[in-house]
């Protein structure tokens, strides 16, 4: 073994030094590297997937490294929707998220009873327009040509929806005429306001927003304020 040593002592003596010199180099180039904060999966998300707290973590990378449209706080990113599967390690760029549920669909949320429908409407039957996202509203559809006169003197019967929340308010791009807004209801909910939208005339009505989407009725007969 003396031997061996004895042999080789310069080898292992030159290969001692290159090991101290790297370590002594990298401890004295590192501060001296500037880097910045990147957001990375730290583990895999598939497409169309909410982020949750957990699926990503910060690192530092080179400043030469990082890409343009990098995101450098994962908290900025928490309920946001992955348009792609990202890999675990992967830095997470602009183009692989959605931060808001207009950017991927309305569907992504409903949960399997659940219905979104566009109900039209002018500003002359929905308080003028003046209907907000987050709004809770009843809609009453009368037989056209059957007045609310002889609706509610137990003519012919109306459709009143209660109590249903709106998601999307929609408006003329040119103009931005009121034209209607998108609910959410039940299946039968959506079931009988598309079978009463082509025969029946359209009222919105704005109900208390203390009422939840789970409380909305479906009533029939005679239209009662």
């Amino acid at each position: 073994m003396r031997t061996i040593l004895r042999k080789h002592r310069l080898l292992i003596i030159s290969g001692i030094l290159g090991v101290s010199a790297a370590a002594i180099s990298h401890a004295a180039i590192t501060p001296y590297v500037l880097t910045s904060p990147v957001v990375v999966a730290a583990r895999e998300i598939q497409a169309y997937e909410r982020i949750e707290p957990g699926d990503l973590r910060t690192t530092d990378l080179p400043r030469k490294a990082v890409p343009k449209d990098h995101f450098s706080e994962a908290g900025l990113l928490e309920g946001a929707y992955a348009l792609s599967r990202i890999l675990p390690g992967q830095v997470v760029m602009s183009g692989h998220v959605a931060r808001g549920k207009g950017e991927i669909g309305l569907s992504v949320e409903l949960q399997s009873d659940v219905r979104c429908v566009f109900i039209p409407a002018g500003e002359e039957r929905a308080v003028g327009g003046f209907i907000k996202r987050g709004e809770k509203v009843d809609v009453v559809f009368t037989p056209k040509g059957v007045t609310y006169a002889a609706a509610f003197g137990g003519g012919q019967a109306s459709l009143v929806v209660r109590s249903l929340l709106v998601v999307e308010v929609c408006r003329r791009p040119s103009s931005g005429e009121f034209v209607g807004v998108v609910v959410l209801a039940n299946r039968a909910e959506a079931e009988a306001i598309a079978s009463s939208i082509e025969t029946c005339a359209v009222s919105l009505l704005l109900a208390p927003k203390e009422s939840f989407a789970g409380e909305s009725t479906l009533e029939t007969g005679a239209w009662l304020p």
